[in-house]
């Protein structure tokens, strides 16, 4: 990895300067909003935050597994771990994998929507804010937003090695160091991942097994220039990812058992390699009244997908390129009135070369070139109307530009076509928050969320180079935040209507993005958490979503929307137990997901299931934690992705029970 020189010598510094102690995080503080945690924008919004430790106890490593531990999110692979079914509040990223509902940021940066999907290298907390944040964060965020913190180095030295070892030959190693180089001034940090969670399905063709799962070597490095007394810092971070995986496993649609591939003779394995390149640079200048912020950021990924089915074998190598540049004025905190202005580019690029061929013989191929930009400006503003009482609103404009070229043949047939789409959008939300009491809040909501017109990615042959048009949302919601002593309860009732929703639909190798008309989603959430005791926490959540195609729908009239359950609930126990070999740390959890389609047509359905994770950690000592675990006791095996071919229906699985120990050193 090209990483791994820049991390060693990074930690060769940092084991050399250690010392100060480290300050609490407020879990209060909503830092994924873009200005301060008084603004309407950071408290009339449903939002869940967890810490790293949380994460750990949920054995969180990957944000595919997040949904443990961030109520109402689903998330699965739609056939490639490149392509995730991201749905919240009955809005799916599903519809359009290249342009999701829900965007994931890396420390407040958009990541492509295809490494929506990647390993949690070094993190302090992961928060995720419910229903359309489009004034503050523009595009594919009509669902929410999920915002991964990492950890920022400072004068507390630290440093850990974890390792471990799962079912299905699987296993883990990471090693993070951080601290000061030159204390008062320059900091950094480093980490080194190796990540093996091995499949369980066999190819009958090839007899190859353990297919289905992925082989992740990671790094990230940080350097952040602060100087002591200084309203200024600088920081510059660079993280590597590579995966090989044997994704797009299928088996017969009504064989959820199964752990052998339905495959045509000679087609292969499954196969997928990937690697990305994330760079950034910010800064921040902090006056008595403003935090002025600048970012700008560059990620690269490259991969080369090859899967077999019906007969077919479709090789879908891809390039993308983006870049991201904002500057932001926020307040830091105002009795009467806070505020946000900002100014937004992003730019991505993506260019494609696939063929598919049916028994060995070439079918068709396809070049495309894509290419879509965003400049936008933004406000959000709050006027304290009483030390209790705030209003709020945002307003964002935004001009997205696409562009498609693109060429192939089929069967010798050549075919191709170009074409370039403008357009402009503006977005509002305004909110009123009510603090009743002290521990105890009000708000309503109403917000609006959009995805650009656009091109698909992979075209069909023959066809001209239309533009879909752009997918827009309207929310309305109230909620309450309650937090008093040991109780915390959150809950809202929300409805949202979305009109020229995007959905990516067609045959199996030949898909495109359309319009689907129009569709309604209204639903209620509700989650608690009660620390009945010194170190035990009980906490429980729920939510039901009717997410419908209206009747004017001209292709999925009063359907169900794809990849949305139709309801989730889950709870969990967790505590610490003192004895005089240390302490154990037991979690158990129970999660049950109701049934959902994977289809406009409704035609394949997954019905409600449970999972149940145990886990037991064993603190040793102040420095070396033992956990042991069984994530899903009793081997549910439901669908993650469904689709049709011809009149065949196949489905993706998942991997059953999986058991590990793993084992964590804190060096210092």
């Amino acid at each position: 990895m090209q990483l791994k020189p820049i991390a060693l010598c990074i930690s060769s510094l940092l084991l050399l300067n250690y010392g100060a102690h480290a300050e609490e995080a407020d879990t209060l503080v909503v830092s994924a909003s873009k200005q301060a945690a008084t603004a309407a924008s950071s408290r009339n919004v449903s939002v869940v935050k967890v810490d790293a430790s949380t994460l750990a106890d949920a054995n969180v490593s990957r944000t595919d597994l997040l949904p443990r531990v961030l109520p109402g999110l689903q998330m699965g692979n739609s056939g490639s771990l490149l392509f995730q079914s991201a749905s919240l509040r009955g809005i799916s990223s599903a519809q359009d994998f290249y342009n999701p509902a829900v965007s994931f940021y890396v420390d407040g940066v958009p990541q492509l929507s295809t490494l929506a999907m990647q390993p949690l290298l070094d993190v302090d907390s992961v928060e995720m804010l419910r229903g359309p944040q489009g004034t503050l964060y523009g595009k594919s965020a009509q669902g929410g937003i999920i915002n991964i913190v990492t950890h920022q180095p400072d004068s507390t030295a630290r440093g850990y090695v974890e390792g471990g070892y799962a079912s299905r030959d699987g296993y883990h190693s990471k090693i993070n160091v951080s601290g000061p180089i030159q204390d008062g001034l320059l900091y950094g940090s480093a980490t080194l991942l190796r990540q093996v969670d091995q499949g369980s399905m066999t190819n009958p063709d090839t007899g190859s097994d353990h297919l289905g799962g992925s082989r992740t070597n990671a790094g990230n490095a940080r350097l952040r220039l602060a100087p002591d007394n200084q309203p200024w810092e600088v920081s510059a971070a660079v993280t590597e990812t590579c995966t090989h995986a044997t994704q797009d496993t299928y088996v017969p649609f009504a064989d959820v058992k199964s752990r052998t591939l339905d495959i045509s003779p000679g087609g292969g394995d499954p196969y997928l390699r990937s690697c990305s390149h994330s760079q950034s640079l910010s800064g921040r200048y902090t006056t008595e009244d403003w935090i002025i912020s600048v970012v700008s950021a560059w990620q690269q990924q490259e991969y080369d997908r090859k899967f077999p089915y019906s007969g077919y074998t479709a090789n879908l190598p891809e390039n993308w390129n983006q870049n991201v540049q904002e500057i932001r004025a926020a307040t830091r905190g105002n009795d009467t009135l806070d505020a946000v202005f900002g100014l937004y580019r992003q730019d991505t690029r993506e260019s494609l070369d696939s063929h598919y061929d049916y028994a060995g013989t070439p079918l068709t191929s396809t070049r495309s070139h894509n290419q879509a930009e965003t400049l936008a400006a933004y406000t959000d503003l709050t006027w304290h109307v009483t030390s209790r009482w705030d209003l709020g609103a945002g307003l964002r404009y935004s001009h997205d530009k696409a562009e498609t070229r693109y060429s192939g043949s089929t069967q010798g047939y050549p075919w191709g076509d170009s074409n370039t789409h403008r357009d402009d959008q503006i977005l509002g939300q305004l909110s009123t928050g009510y603090q009743l009491t002290d521990g105890w809040r009000l708000y309503a909501r109403a917000a609006q969320g959009y995805k650009p017109a656009g091109f698909s990615v992979t075209p069909v042959a023959g066809t001209s180079a239309d533009a879909y048009d752009a997918e827009r949302s309207m929310n309305y919601e109230i909620g309450s935040r309650y937090q008093q002593g040991a109780w915390q309860v959150d809950g809202a009732l929300f409805y949202t209507h979305t009109r020229n929703l995007q959905l990516f639909s067609g045959p199996v190798g030949y898909q495109t993005i359309s319009n689907a008309g129009s569709a309604d989603a209204s639903g209620a959430e509700l989650s608690a958490s009660w620390q009945f005791t010194p170190g035990w926490l009980w906490a429980v959540n729920g939510n039901v979503v009717r997410s419908q195609f209206t009747g004017s729908s001209e292709s999925y009239a009063d359907q169900r929307v794809p990849f949305v359950p139709r309801y989730a609930t889950g709870t969990s126990l967790s505590g610490t137990i003192e004895t005089p070999w240390g302490s154990l740390l037991p979690r158990a959890a129970v999660n049950l997901v109701g049934p959902q389609f994977f289809d406009g047509d409704n035609q394949l359905r997954q019905g409600s299931y449970s999972t149940t994770d145990l886990r037991l950690g064993w603190q040793a000592s102040d420095r070396v934690t033992v956990s042991a675990y069984v994530d899903n006791v009793f081997d549910k095996r439901y669908r993650t992705y469904g689709f049709l071919s011809g009149t065949t229906a196949f489905a993706q699985v998942n991997n059953g029970r999986t058991a590990g120990v793993d084992v964590r050193i804190e060096m210092f």
